[in-house]
């Protein structure tokens, strides 16, 4: 096979997928170009997968979250650090649902393609199975580009497998590993609001830019992205009342959201290591996005995660007498998501929102007919005047634009 991998070409997808316009399937002929993780080519099996997990677990989560799948990244990343995967050839002309990939530093997506090239393509699957369905992922032998490619009904006899527990204690464990598999919405209780959901996510900044700032790094001769670990230099030390030990969240504040203020995302958090009189040493401890010279910082606030059941939208198909709004933005500038996915409402503190309320999502089709309900969110932080949600479920892609209202 030609050694060049995981190349495809995208010519217009992402215009047409912004304009909502029903794209054909897209022709994948050749690999090798953009690379979610660059392997190289006599890297064995074993430390690539290493590698995805130690290195890229966060880019695959943001990549299962913008592809709106991102309840089965977790299962994924088990299978991969697992090494349960089978070596397969994707036969020309199989197509993929969608594929994760890397273009210019940010994690992207693209969906419906076709593998046309002139031979079978080697590639590592794996199997998730999750509310009574199998998701088999591939992945290109020579490149870390992550696709799904099925999803099928699994077998009734996977529920069956739990009666071979030889013990009480063994079949409790498989029926815990089962419930584990099963879809969010049909468990009763599990993590509404999880770490990345609070430390990972974006908001949109009501107040000016904070005058703390990342000036500098170790190793900023040889990159300008830096990762769990590395050092990097804050404008501000001992003089300033910064303290050995202290933590910071790292924020990347980026373009308005028309009408109110700059979107800024959450990339991480960093902890002072050294001071001086005018600035200090921190290393990064947890980055979930690119963290880079000229972010800004914000004391780090340790925040509560909740457990709770999604509500769904199983609700009478008419507006209620409580807060009604309207999705602002969706996680990379999509004008659609679905389950997984992040968004903004127009919703805030002043409204009377908090942290954890769920919101059910209508349109209203045409006049004088009933709701069309949809979907279901959850409010994962709070502003003066918006907020940050997560998708829970939904039956249809939410759109920018699309009605929220409390239930």
């Amino acid at each position: 096979m030609n050694n060049k991998k995981c190349v495809f070409i995208i010519i217009g997808v992402f215009v047409l997928f912004c304009m909502g316009v029903q794209a054909e399937t897209k022709k994948l002929k050749d690999i090798g170009r953009y690379k979610l993780v660059n392997i190289q080519k006599e890297m064995p099996t074993e430390e690539i997968f290493q590698t995805l997990v130690d290195k890229f677990s966060a880019d695959i989560q943001n990549g299962f979250n913008i592809a709106g799948y991102g309840n089965l990244s977790v299962s994924f990343i088990d299978q991969v650090k697992q090494s349960a995967y089978t070596e397969k050839e994707l036969a020309v002309g199989d197509k993929m649902v969608w594929m994760l990939f890397r273009s210019g530093g940010k994690v992207k997506v693209v969906h419906d393609l076709e593998w046309a090239g002139n031979n079978p393509l080697s590639v590592y699957s794996f199997t998730v199975v999750n509310g009574g369905k199998n998701y088999e992922f591939i992945m290109p032998k020579a490149c870390g580009n992550i696709s799904l490619q099925r999803v099928e009904m699994a077998s009734p006899d996977v529920a069956g497998e739990l009666e071979y527990a030889e013990t009480p204690e063994q079949e409790q464990e498989a029926q815990d590993e089962y419930d584990v598999e099963k879809a969010k919405i049909f468990q009763e209780i599990y993590d509404l609001l999880n770490e990345t959901d609070l430390y990972c996510s974006f908001f949109i900044l009501d107040e000016g830019e904070p005058d703390t700032k990342i000036f500098g790094a170790e190793r900023a001769y040889e990159r300008v992205q830096f990762n769990n670990g590395d050092i990097v230099y804050i404008n501000k030390g001992r003089n300033d009342g910064i303290e050995e030990g202290q933590m910071f969240t790292v924020l990347e504040v980026g373009e308005p959201i028309p009408g109110y203020g700059p979107l800024v995302h959450q990339r991480g958090r960093v902890r002072v290591v050294a001071l001086e009189e005018n600035a200090s040493s921190a290393r990064v401890e947890k980055a979930c996005g690119p963290v880079m010279i000229g972010n800004y910082l914000v004391p780090f606030e340790e925040k509560e995660g909740r457990m709770g059941k999604d509500l769904g939208y199983d609700v009478p198909p008419y507006e209620t007498d409580g807060l009604k709004g309207k999705i602002l933005y969706l996680k990379d500038d999509f004008i659609q998501a679905g389950s997984g996915a992040w968004g903004l409402l127009n919703l805030g503190e002043v409204d009377g929102i908090q942290l954890g309320q769920q919101l059910v999502v209508y349109r209203k089709l045409y006049e004088g007919t009933p709701l069309f309900v949809f979907g279901n969110m959850v409010v994962i932080d709070t502003q003066k005047t918006s907020c940050t949600v997560k998708i829970l479920s939904c039956k249809d892609a939410l759109l920018i634009g699309d009605l929220v209202q409390t239930r």
